[in-house]
């Protein structure tokens, strides 16, 4: 059964990613999601992002320098999900 996209009447395809089923339409790129999905997603954003554990306090604080060198930016999960 083919899916039809709401907005402009185009085939979809259906797409997963991380165990979600994404439709994306065909000729609007217009993205779809099922009930639960979006929240799902939420929550493996918030689980990408999770702050890494604080160092030890018998530690002494070290300044933190970091230099960039043109190199990409880390993609967010959302940003590397909806990349087709």
């Amino acid at each position: 059964m083919e899916l039809i996209c709401p907005k402009c009447g185009a085939g979809m395809r259906t797409y997963e990613r991380n165990g979600i089923h994404i439709d994306q339409c065909t000729s609007c790129r217009g993205v779809f999601l099922d009930r639960g999905e979006l929240e799902h997603l939420v929550d493996a954003e918030q689980a990408f992002y999770k702050p890494a554990p604080a160092a030890p306090a018998s530690a002494p604080a070290q300044p933190q320098v970091q230099y960039y060198y043109g190199h990409k930016k880390k993609k967010s999960l959302l940003t590397e999900l909806f990349d087709f």
